[in-house]
């Protein structure tokens, strides 16, 4: 009999410990703490009205602030395309994709080759 209960009771901490210590800020779960989230911080100030207008803009032109396309299909995005045309001339970019960006160098260091050893130990 004494068994038996003494079974129960440690059945019955097991079951009861767990979630007491489920929110607790001690680490036992995990250390993981919600880094930086607080009570009601996910109020936004935009009414409810003003979200589903967004939305719908955003239905009728569905496009990001880098040009890609959103698409409802199994493809997702369709990134935007370099384009080139002759403008008073010459051959140039037609796009408004930005040609800025630095081109990327084919220099490798001997670190680089060491991270390769199938392809530079001929």
């Amino acid at each position: 009999m004494l068994f038996r209960k003494t079974l129960f009771a440690l059945a019955l901490a097991g079951i009861v410990i767990p979630p007491a210590f489920a929110n607790s800020d001690s680490g036992w779960a995990g250390n993981e703490r919600g880094v930086g989230i607080q009570a009601g911080s996910n109020i936004s100030p935009k009414s409810r009205a003003d979200v589903q207008k967004e939305l719908e803009a955003f239905r009728k032109n569905p496009f990001t602030a880098d040009g890609t396309k959103i698409v409802n299909t199994e493809i997702g995005i369709i990134s935007p395309r370099h384009s080139y045309g002759f403008q008073g001339g010459k051959y140039a970019h037609t796009d408004n994709i930005a040609h800025t960006t630095p081109k990327p160098s084919v220099v490798m260091t001997d670190s680089d080759r060491k991270l390769y050893p199938e392809l530079y130990s001929r």
